[in-house]
């Protein structure tokens, strides 16, 4: 007997041993509408509706209906997906409960965007672009999805974002490149025309690039009080000097160039190749009026202890430079080079004259170090101009002279 028919005529109890059903069996029949009965509990625990889940259904699907509101029929479109949405105006994919609708309708971003197209009467144009499928940019509201900004290359075409099980890289090329690029061959895989990124892993036909996307953080905040042809920012910190413990002040290297050179951070491979190349080259930089500084966000402890240690463990095995400390960060905040979420500066130098003018500055990725040879000569160029008060051309060199 079916579990449907079992709920409607309530429980069923047959006697072990007993013949054919008849009217006159002890087949009993309970119609008792009572919950708290045992047979109606026992129903309750054995019969499980068909396809039920142990899972929350999750009610938000789009509603064709909704096409009809005023607040959605001039932006909103299906999405292949029954729980996404496509906004036309924004050419962004949102989440399809209407909640989320609202508070993307409500949003200025979106109004603002509205009202240029009823303006501009572009909404044709936009219903076009959705149809080719080009509104493809993630809405920030998609949980586990990164958001990508919604813009057009030089050549006009979409930038598409594709994530898991929708259309690969490879398919996005090959729909949106079509035939042009047959036979090209490089790292781009042909010029122009929209790009699609695919954020699933996967092998794909040479020559068709892969971005690596790196991890990066939300936008910082930086002000800087280093500016070109201007005072540089005093400073006054503690530091190591030939393996002592001392204090050194900006003034004091007044009448002589300085290079204030930022590296991130003690015990690191990277910054110990710098500072021993530095150190190894310093009487150069003496030989032209000019003294090298390091500092980094250690304490002088840190620079003590690495001081100590020899080339070949890592160390920097007492350096011929002063290593100053900047465990407050005050130093590296004013020259504009802290990372505050990483706790540490970036790799950088800067090039101040005799009279305490910043005249040069380099900053660059935490993962590349400096060229010695580079440093040296704008150093003497720069010394070069203020002799001869004259400007000198690209990959100048004194001995060219």
């Amino acid at each position: 007997m079916s579990s449907e028919l079992i709920g409607e005529l309530g429980q069923v109890g047959l006697t072990i041993g007993q013949g054919p059903v008849s009217n006159n069996s002890s087949t009993t029949v309970s119609n008792s509408n009572d919950e708290n009965s045992p047979e109606r509990k026992r129903q309750n625990v054995n019969v499980r509706p068909y396809n039920q889940s142990s899972r929350p259904v999750n009610r938000k699907r789009f509603r064709t209906a909704w096409l009809m509101f005023d607040i959605f029929k001039d932006w909103l479109r299906p999405h292949p997906s029954p729980e996404l949405a496509n906004c036309i105006v924004c050419n962004r994919v949102i989440k399809a409960g209407k909640s989320e609708l609202e508070k993307h309708a409500a949003g200025k971003r979106h109004l603002t965007m509205l009202k240029e197209m009823n303006s501009s009467g572009n909404t044709g144009a936009a219903d076009t672009r959705y149809a080719r499928g080009e509104v493809v940019v993630l809405h920030e509201e998609m949980v586990g999805v990164q958001e990508f900004d919604s813009a057009y290359d030089e050549s006009g075409g979409a930038v598409s974002v594709s994530s898991g099980g929708e259309s690969s890289y490879k398919e996005d090329y090959d729909r949106k490149f079509g035939d042009s690029n047959k036979g090209t061959t490089g790292a781009a895989g042909g010029t122009g025309g929209a790009q699609s990124v695919d954020n699933s892993e996967g092998n794909y036909t040479t020559g068709i690039y892969t971005p690596q996307q790196r991890n990066v953080g939300p936008p910082v905040q930086m002000v800087t009080k280093a500016v070109v042809m201007n005072p540089a920012p005093n400073w006054k910190a503690t530091a190591i000097v030939n393996g002592h413990v001392t204090r050194l002040d900006l003034s004091d290297y007044v009448g002589r160039y300085l290079v204030l050179v930022f590296y991130p951070q003690d015990f690191s491979k990277i910054c110990a190749s710098e500072i021993n190349a530095l150190s190894d080259r310093s009487y150069e930089f003496r030989s032209i009026q000019t003294e090298i500084v390091a500092c980094s966000v250690d304490s002088h402890l840190a620079h003590l202890t690495w001081s100590k240690i020899s080339r070949a463990d890592g160390g920097v095995n007492l350096p011929k430079i002063p290593l100053i400390a900047d465990p407050t960060h005050t130093i590296a905040k004013a020259y504009g080079v802290l990372l505050p979420d990483k706790g540490h500066t970036l790799r950088a130098h800067f090039i101040i004259d005799k009279r305490g003018i910043l005249r040069h500055m380099s900053v660059t990725d935490t993962l590349v170090g400096r060229g010695t040879d580079e440093l040296f000569r704008l150093v003497k160029a720069l010394q070069y101009v203020d002799e001869v008060e004259e400007p000198v051309p690209a990959d100048w060199n004194q001995q060219n002279e």
